[in-house]
């Protein structure tokens, strides 16, 4: 009788994982009803490291609460589409959207972040510089890094902004993240002992919440 019991109830824990791991299929397409592959998948904002093959096609597995279902293209840009338990999902992009469309780098790191002031998802791609390919020859860390980041203008006395951001203080400084920790500057840090610097804006500085509305820009140290 023991046995039995054990034996069912095994079956129902069985039955009742299946039941909760649900999972999405789906494609994705151009205008032209062409696949588009290595489009990524987010769940939300979480990206679930799923991307599209040469088909197009994608599938994914969902957690308990999925609002939206993004889809990223290094090409197209990002199209979004509420989820509603849906099992098979199709995505396409018009004209409209590719002309739109933000490109980004092979290199760059796109994350999605939620605009409370356009009401939408919108992907941010964090710019990155390697300086392995920098002669290091800088006197400063500011002579290494100006005009080698897209959107980031550094002046003569070495005040550092970062277009795109805004913040609620007047005050232009980005946050600054060195090998993962806040610091209240850089002026210490030699040009021979940097490895590698990024860009977080919008969305993607979110995680360091409001004292990130200036944008971040973090560096990691040899």
């Amino acid at each position: 009788m023991k046995i039995s019991n054990f034996i069912l109830f095994v079956f129902l824990l069985f039955l009742s994982i299946g039941y909760s791991q649900k999972t999405l299929s789906g494609k994705v397409m151009n205008s032209a009803n062409e696949p588009i592959a290595k489009a990524k998948i987010f769940l939300d904002s979480i990206n679930s490291k799923v991307v599209t093959n040469r088909k197009g096609e994608f599938e994914v597995s969902l957690p308990e609460k999925v609002n939206t279902i993004n889809v990223y293209s290094n090409e197209y840009g990002l199209l979004s589409s509420k989820f509603n338990n849906e099992t098979v999902m199709n995505f396409m992009y018009l004209e409209s959207e590719t002309s739109q469309k933000k490109k980004s780098k092979k290199d760059d790191t796109v994350s999605l972040g939620y605009s409370k002031v356009n009401q939408k998802y919108e992907a941010n791609v964090k710019q990155s510089m390697d300086t392995e390919k920098v002669v290091n020859n800088y006197r400063s860390i500011y002579e290494l890094l100006r005009g080698r980041l897209p959107g980031v203008t550094i002046t003569r006395d070495n005040k550092i902004t970062i277009r795109g951001t805004s913040s609620i203080r007047n005050i232009s400084d980005p946050l600054f993240v060195v090998n993962g920790m806040i610091v209240s500057s850089i002026d210490y840090i030699l040009p021979n002992e940097v490895k590698s610097v990024s860009v977080l804006k919008d969305g993607a500085a979110s995680i360091y919440g409001a004292q990130a509305s200036n944008g971040v820009i973090l560096i990691t140290t040899k």
